[in-house]
Formats: C-alpha cells, structure tokens, sequence
C-alpha cells in the first residue's frame, strides 16, 4: 500500500500565499493523512504560512545545486531531485503546492506507483503516488545521471512518460481528468474562472486537432489525449461535472497567477459564481470559509 503520508516542498523565492494554504488545507482535509511533511530549505513566513503551520511536520532540507554532478540550477528542479528523494525514501503523496484536494486519493493508495497525464506532454509530476523504495521512482532518479537543466521540462515529466512506457507493469498512469483537468492548454480552462469560450472558438479547436491527428496519425496515448478533446463541444455545466469528479485540480501557478489566481480569497471563495468558487464550495464549509477570513490558526 502506498502510505498515508502528503509531502509538499518549499524551496522560497516566492511568498506563500493564499493558493498555498488552500493546497494544505484542502489535502488535509479530503485526504486525512497520517501527517503531511513539508520540506523546505528555508522556512515560510506570512498570515498564510500561520494558519498552515499547524497542519504539517516541518522536515528542513539542504539546497540542491547538483545532481550526479550536473549543475542544479533553477528552484523548480532543486524540487523535482527533492521529491523523489522524499518519496523514494517516505512513500506517499507528493503535491505542488498549487495543487488543490477535491476527492480522496484513497482508491489509487493499493498501486505501487501513480502519475497521471498532461495532455501533449507527458507525466506531470505536480501529482505523485509512490509506496517507499517504488522500482519507479528508483529507476526514474537513476535517469537524472543525465540530467540538463537546458532541457526545461524533459526530467520531470517527458522522461516519466517513456520510462512508463518501458516499464507499464511499474506504474499506474491515471487518465487527463483524474489529476490535470482542465490543462492550462485546453480553451475550457476559462469555465473555471467565469470566462465562457464561444462554441465556434471550441469547435475550431477541435477541428483542427482532429486534422493534426489524421495526418499524422498519432498513436501515443499523451498525444491523443491532447488531440482528441470531443469535451470541448460539451457545455458548461458538464465541465463543472467532470472537475468535480476529478481527485485534485492543479492550478498551473506559473501560468494562471496573474490572470486568475491573484483574484482569489476567502471572500472569493464564499460568493464567486465561478466553477473554481463552486468546487472549494463543495470541499469547505460556510464555517471553514469564514474562519480563513480571520486572523490565526484554524479552528481544530
């Protein structure tokens, strides 16, 4: 069994913000945990780190600033060599801190190994499930022997797609709405923050998707998953549906910070009529949200 234990890492450069708290609070919450270990290299300050201290077991880790001797050079890699340390050696559950609760991980904790799809891409590794010592996680670490911070994004969620590929009996690779739906790629992210793409704009979309794909005769199932987007002729409240039923939605920070997630609070929370107001609705009480509003810890 993959144990009940949430890591989440904090490597600074960033002020920890409401999202933060939220991405705590509501893994606690659904989840229940038998304790959520964060891993910092420094540790966070703030109204919002207050109310979420309480909640984790603070687990102070050194920088990284290289890997198999290749140069470390940017935060979001020093998190990625982390996390797998962590969950090679823990077990558990790891999430971004922008990655929010909605329904328990429970029926995924009898896998040795979980990732699930970003369509286009690979395995993003905001979400991952993993029992301690998992020959997947060992194996995938093995990998960054090669590791190029030049290469963006190749390690940390190219590379897990192949390695998946390999080694199928390894991993359980979840579908596009269990972990990253909607994706900060897909028009009808907008049905999250109360902005409704036109039907001409979502069938052209996918029109030219389908086109891509008869030319090119895609097999690889990450490829279809982004090129096969038929949801996108559904309406709105289906899209409310299908994200509610997803496990956790990942909030794309680096990409939705400024357009979006700066908007939210608790008072946006409370009376927003977008779909991401309505789903933190349907995870926290009228009392959990008022008391977020409020100076302190949460209530126990």
């Amino acid at each position: 069994m993959i144990p009940k234990i949430l890591h989440f890492i904090y490597v600074g450069g960033r002020p920890f913000s409401f999202i933060h708290f939220l991405a705590i609070y509501t893994a606690w919450k659904v989840n229940r945990p038998d304790v959520i270990y964060f891993h910092h290299t420094e540790e966070p300050t703030g109204a919002w780190w207050e109310k979420a201290r309480p909640l984790v077991t603070l687990h102070r880790v050194e920088p990284v600033h290289e890997v198999h001797g290749n140069p470390v050079k940017y935060p979001a890699h020093m998190a990625d060599v982390i996390r797998m340390a962590m969950l090679e050696r823990f077990g558990g559950v790891y999430l971004d801190l922008d990655v929010i609760s909605l329904n328990p991980l429970t029926p995924l904790l009898g896998q040795e190994c979980v990732m699930g799809m970003e369509p286009g891409t690979g395995l993003c590794n905001a979400v991952i499930l993993a029992r301690p010592g998992a020959a997947f996680i060992r194996r995938w670490r093995e990998e960054y022997r090669n590791f190029d911070s030049k290469r963006w994004n190749y390690h940390s969620v190219v590379l897990p797609w192949r390695l998946a590929q390999a080694h199928p009996d390894d991993i359980h690779v979840a579908d596009k709405y269990a972990f990253f739906y909607p994706s900060h790629t897909d028009p009808v992210h907008g049905y999250l923050w109360g902005k409704h793409p036109s039907l001409w704009a979502r069938a052209t979309r996918l029109g030219k998707n389908l086109v891509k794909l008869g030319v090119h005769g895609m097999r690889d199932e990450i490829k279809l998953a982004y090129y096969r987007t038929f949801h996108a002729l559904r309406g709105a409240e289906w899209h409310y549906r299908k994200a509610s039923q997803s496990y956790c939605l990942h909030l794309w920070e680096g990409l939705w910070g400024e357009p979006y997630l700066q908007a939210v609070d608790p008072r946006y929370l409370r009376e927003a009529p977008t779909h991401f107001a309505r789903l933190m609705r349907k995870v926290l009480s009228e009392e959990e949200l008022k008391a977020m509003a409020l100076p302190g810890p949460m209530p126990a």
